[in-house]
């Protein structure tokens, strides 16, 4: 078969029949078609999620399935042994499909197909997460705090000199390198090759984070998405040329456990997750608090309070927005029969914002005492392995930003990343205003 045609195939079948399906569904009022295939403008999501809502703590999906963003049973599926991850298979219900969609896979690394961590199932799961948590344990997070202060300075000094630092992108310019330079550290990547790897990022999310992407960002997403694996292929062998140096790659270049293409999707998986959700998580945060003067100037006062106001941040305006689980046998939920594969969508950011959880949802408050309780980097064993350490980069992160320039405000419309999934801004024009005097 054709490259093209066959990449033309594995796209209808995959993408383009679901979006077909979910583009009709909407027109005929469905909430969450409407959610799936616009999820761009943040409050119409919370507007329809509310819709949702209020058909139960979880309701049938037309077509099959189920739909929740009730934080109890969300957090319970995740939890649950009984439920799966989605697999390609899941895409459809029919086994000619199936073969088909398998066929005529474009045979690249994708987070969304095994062998990534984010879709395996136990025990293979428990094996790959093995090797990542050597470079999340409490000792080696608080080992980068340093470095994290350092890259944050160096970007604010970097900003306070531009010839125009009235405005700037701040996810450009801010945002998304702090951690991008940290996981690029964590995995031996030269800093000047930086660029490369961002130039992968806004194409690449695309295709992992939307369940009806159109026939151009899939096709460009593919493209993007060899020439990441092509780069990791390279810089694997360069490092075992090279010899051992401290980064986690390194260590796990020397596990003999993994297969090659286990050790390509280790390293994909860990760039994109170390970097682009923590980046949409900053966007999404200076957003809320520029847009709330009052929470910022409290912070401002008691600095003590940015890991908690951290935390309402990423539950009022959460980066996860939906997770798909499968059950893997008959069960109940809330007087409701999931029969065996059926799927149940999980709405993270709805989740965040359940009032049987989170006294007046919808207000943003860095003092929200049970703020932590959000679920913005999942639950279970896929729970974000990454997260004490997106943690401190947004904290270090904000309030160095709005230490060094206190009259931060929006320069303009935030332009968001178009995704289903994870609800992030990749363009975020800002005006800085004057910088503190001897800050930082």
């Amino acid at each position: 078969m054709d490259v093209d045609i066959k990449l033309r195939v594995h796209w209808l079948l995959g993408y383009g029949l679901p979006r077909t399906t979910l583009k009709l569904l909407a027109r005929r009022g469905d909430p969450f078609a409407q959610l799936l295939i616009d999820n761009t403008q943040p409050n119409n999501a919370h507007h329809l999620v509310e819709q949702i809502r209020q058909r139960g703590r979880i309701s049938a999906v037309a077509g099959g399935g189920w739909v929740t963003a009730d934080a109890q049973i969300v957090r319970d599926v995740l939890r649950d042994g009984r439920f799966r991850t989605v697999k390609p298979r899941d895409r459809s219900q029919f086994r000619v499909v199936q073969r088909m969609f398998a066929k005529t896979n474009p045979g690249v690394l994708s987070a969304v197909d095994p062998p990534s961590m984010l879709v395996v199932d136990p025990p293979e799961h428990a094996r790959l997460r093995r090797l990542v948590s050597r470079a999340f344990t409490p000792r080696a997070i608080d080992a980068l705090r340093d470095r994290i202060q350092e890259i944050t300075s160096t970007l604010l000094d970097d900003l306070d000199d531009l010839d125009d630092k009235a405005q700037c992108d701040l996810v450009a310019n801010y945002a998304a390198q702090i951690p991008i330079e940290v996981i690029a550290q964590m995995l031996g990547i030269p800093r000047d090759e930086i660029p490369s790897i961002h130039a992968f990022a806004d194409a690449v999310t695309k295709l992992l984070t939307s369940t009806a992407v159109c026939w151009r960002d899939f096709q460009t997403a593919t493209g993007a998405l060899r020439e990441c694996e092509d780069y990791i292929a390279a810089h694997i062998e360069r490092l075992r040329r090279g010899g051992a140096d401290d980064s986690i790659l390194s260590t796990v270049l020397q596990d003999a456990e993994l297969t090659e293409l286990e050790v390509r999707m280790f390293a994909a998986l860990l760039l994109g997750a170390g970097f682009i959700t923590t980046a949409h998580a900053f966007g999404n945060a200076v957003v809320a608090l520029v847009a709330h003067p009052d929470q910022l100037a409290r912070l401002q006062a008691h600095p003590e309070g940015w890991p908690n106001a951290v935390e309402e941040t990423l539950r009022y305006d959460s980066v996860f927005q939906i997770a798909v689980r499968v059950a893997t046998e008959p069960l109940q939920i809330d007087g409701h029969t999931v029969r065996e594969g059926s799927a149940v969508f999980l709405l993270g950011g709805g989740a965040n914002r359940d009032p049987a959880i989170f006294e007046r949802p919808d207000e943003f408050d860095t003092s929200r005492a049970n703020a932590r309780d959000h679920i913005g980097f999942g639950s279970g064993i896929h729970a974000c392995l990454g997260a004490p350490l997106a943690r401190l980069e947004l904290q270090i992160g904000l309030q160095t930003l709005f230490e060094r320039f206190p009259r931060l405000t929006l320069a303009g419309e935030p332009t968001l990343n178009d995704s289903t999934l994870l609800h992030g801004i990749k363009h975020l024009p800002v005006s800085l205003g004057p910088a503190r005097v001897n800050a930082g």
